[in-house]
């Protein structure tokens, strides 16, 4: 039997519901240069009028209000266990709500939530004693803080930089932990292992990831199907990017003569310029699938 005013109340929660998608609080400030951003105004300029270079990049604020996280998951067949699963899972930072063809957006593409889970939880194994997680791409300072993540195109975690409203001009910046040109010859050079990389993140919480009231040799092992799940917590304390025109990363990858950058800098590196923290929900405005 449906009572009386049922109908009337259920749209009532959905919009109740509906109304979290994009919260979260967080920080994405620091200096860029843009050049050629805009016909009308040329080259980006902070609010104060002063104008980027690549030299002395102006203050940037993409002053975040809308957050969301859009989950990709392998759904392909594979026996139990017998296989890391490739879910993936993007995180968005916004100036605004509105479509991101019209937005300033910060980008994290998490291409691998298991290796991201691995390193969040910091386990430690009990047998061999070998940390559980991938040292050349994660770092960890202490048992219980964060899970240091590199951020590269290379890595598990890769970040970029859009700015369809500051900008007209079709400019991306890509983050990169190494100078560009990048090199593959890591023998000439040492293996970074204290998370001093140019670009990385902080993240405190990754789901069910982090297990800190545990200690590293009794914390369970990742599952090799981890997803973050919507509701759940995403929560980076701290991140820091060095940002390098896109193109440019694309030619330093493929050993192409490097063109010239138009967009560069770098955001973030503390808590107060850069960090986020939101549940990840599911609606229309965060996921671009039905």
């Amino acid at each position: 039997m449906i009572v009386k005013g049922t109908l009337l109340l259920l749209p009532l929660l959905a919009w109740a519901g509906a109304c979290t998608v994009g919260q979260g609080v967080g920080a994405a400030s620091g200096h860029i240069y843009a050049y050629g951003c805009s016909k009308k105004s040329g080259d980006y300029c902070s609010p104060e009028g002063i104008c980027g270079t690549a030299t002395s990049p102006a203050a940037f604020d993409l002053n975040p209000s809308y957050f969301a996280g859009e989950p990709i998951n392998d759904l392909r067949q594979k026996e139990p266990g017998s296989e890391i699963r490739a879910n993936r899972l993007i995180i968005r930072l916004q100036h605004s709500g509105k479509q991101i063809e019209l937005n300033d957006v910060l980008t994290f593409d998490v291409v691998s939530s298991y290796e991201v889970a691995r390193c969040v939880r910091g386990r430690v194994d009990p047998v061999t004693g070998e940390n559980d997680w991938d040292e050349a791409n994660c770092h960890r300072a202490s048992d219980n803080g964060p899970g240091r993540l590199r951020v590269q195109y290379d890595s598990d975690v890769n970040a970029s930089l859009v700015l369809k409203a500051t900008c007209t001009a079709n400019l991306i910046a890509n983050a990169v932990s190494a100078p560009v040109p990048l090199s593959y010859d890591t023998a000439t050079k040492p293996a970074v292992t204290d998370g001093s990389w140019d670009s990385w993140v902080d993240l405190q919480e990754f789901g069910t990831a982090a297990q800190a009231d545990r200690q590293p040799r009794d914390r369970d092992p990742v599952g090799r199907t981890f997803l973050v799940d919507f509701g759940e917590r995403i929560y980076a304390s701290t991140f820091f990017l060095t940002l390098a025109d896109s193109s440019a990363v694309y030619a330093a990858i493929r050993a192409l003569p490097k063109p010239d950058a138009q967009i560069g800098g770098t955001l973030g590196g503390s808590p107060t310029t850069g960090r986020f923290d939101f549940d990840l929900r599911r609606g229309q405005a965060a996921q671009f699938f039905p």
